[in-house]
């Protein structure tokens, strides 16, 4: 699984690579994004205004009656939800594969743009209807990851310059009949003409509560954070099934 660390210096990654999508973070009050060159190291937190629990068990009922711990050991299908909107795959089913399907897809859109308006578009999807600042507030995601890239804040990028976000293995926490914590182990790519590629992994997580028939990302609830830089590590490895981590196949 080397494949996905790539262990060359890295003199020039910004050590703030990942502000838009902690921008994100802070604005939906899921918790902290840590990522690595390869696998756990001195932490470097991101700290964005959040409320999530603390890590442990994971606890609580499927709506379907089933435990989570046993729905959701050993590898994951995603699944794609019922529709598109706007290019989002949405109407995922009530239950934990279904939140599970839907963060790894929410995350992949809202990481994997350096453009405002398309944050602000699935934003105005995804989001609780009750958050009416969601678009305004997570366009600003990519407005910060191109200050952290060094490239233009507005406008048009050179091609190509992007990023991509890319869930590679899963686990969840706090799980309600209708809410849950999914914490996702992803890679994260940048390329910036001039200064090549550059691929980190790390751990995203994200809150999702039912809401509308589908599982939805909440507003802001609080400030406090949870530090997940020990849950890093390589896709695959014994170490990450030691930590918790199942995968993700397609």
């Amino acid at each position: 699984m080397n494949q996905f660390l790539d262990r060359r210096p890295r003199r020039r990654v910004l050590p703030l690579l990942l502000l838009g999508i902690v921008a994100f973070l802070g604005a939906i009050a899921v918790g902290v994004a840590i990522e690595s060159d390869s696998g756990p190291r001195a932490p470097r937190v991101y700290t964005p205004p959040a409320a999530i629990p603390a890590p442990g068990s994971v606890t609580g009922v499927e709506p379907s009656g089933e435990t989570a711990a046993s729905d959701l050991a050993g590898p994951l299908q995603l699944i794609r939800g019922a529709r598109l909107v706007n290019g989002i795959s949405v109407g995922y089913p009530h239950s934990s594969v279904g939140a599970v399907s839907a963060a790894v897809e929410y995350w992949r859109q809202l990481g994997s743009t350096l453009e405002p308006d398309r944050a602000a578009a699935v934003a105005r999807i995804v989001a609780v209807p009750n958050w009416s600042d969601a678009a305004d507030t997570l366009a600003k995601g990519p407005v910060a990851t191109r200050k952290a890239l060094k490239v233009p804040t507005s406008g048009q990028l050179d091609p190509g310059t992007s990023v991509v976000l890319n869930p590679v293995e899963y686990q969840v926490r706090s799980v309600g009949p209708d809410s849950i914590q999914v914490l996702l182990l992803s890679t994260y790519t940048t390329s910036v003409p001039g200064a090549g590629m550059q691929t980190r992994m790390g751990v995203y997580p994200l809150d999702l509560v039912w809401s509308g028939d589908d599982w939805r990302v909440p507003a802001p609830s609080g400030t406090s954070t949870t530090d997940y830089t020990s849950l890093i590590a390589e896709p695959g490895s014994p170490q990450a099934s030691a930590k918790g981590w199942n995968e993700l196949k397609r």
